[in-house]
């Protein structure tokens, strides 16, 4: 975990778990232990529950960001990794056997195909709202739903300008960032985000 969650959580220890002793020795009971983002993220979700509903979103937000930092320099360390059908690293991966490898070295675990890591956590309502570590997917939309064939990790955003930089596993030139939509074949078949980071589901 980064500096910065430590500062976070070491924040919310001194306002929040003076009144939550019995919460707060559960967290630290095994002090040596690693313990995943993931995990932590739930904790903290579940001790903030009394919490309005803005402020709980925001530190989630928050510690979302702090993880997704941390995930995105994974994902690029595999830059120049081979694509290969039905594989999820080390060495070589498709495009949901690379996103799901990098969540898992933030503790996180998705689905293995990317239509069905299309249907966890919560769905971004538009390219302005992506944030980076959210998830993008790609396919074909026709007459019965999202046909998704292709999954991502956002890097970067520009939100006035409706842009965005993606890493992925490409069946051609292997894991790679590319930016929508600068390429054509990315901007005819993008279909939508899903935001796992910060996400209570």
């Amino acid at each position: 975990m980064t500096k910065k969650l430590f500062a976070l959580l070491l924040c919310l220890t001194t306002v929040l778990f003076a009144r939550t002793p019995e919460r707060h020795r559960a967290l630290t009971t095994e002090p040596d232990a690693a313990v995943s983002p993931l995990t932590v993220q739930k904790q903290l979700s579940a001790i903030l529950a009394p919490i309005s509903p803005m402020v709980r979103a925001n530190l989630l937000t928050g510690l979302g960001s702090t993880i997704a930092s941390d995930l995105i320099d994974a994902a690029k360390k595999l830059i120049g990794s081979r694509y290969r059908t039905g594989s999820s690293g080390p060495n070589a991966f498709d495009c949901s056997g690379f996103t799901s490898y990098v969540f898992r070295k933030m503790g996180i675990e998705l689905k293995r195909s990317s239509r069905e890591q299309n249907t966890q956590g919560e769905r971004v309502a538009s390219i302005a709202e992506l944030l980076p570590g959210d998830l993008v997917f790609f396919g074909n939309n026709g007459r019965r739903g999202e046909a998704v064939n292709h999954v991502g990790i956002v890097t970067s955003v520009d939100s006035e300008r409706g842009t965005f930089e993606f890493i992925h596993s490409s069946s051609s030139r292997g894991v790679r960032i590319d930016s929508y939509p600068e390429a054509d074949y990315w901007n005819r078949h993008f279909l939508s985000g899903r935001r796992i980071l910060g996400s209570d589901k």
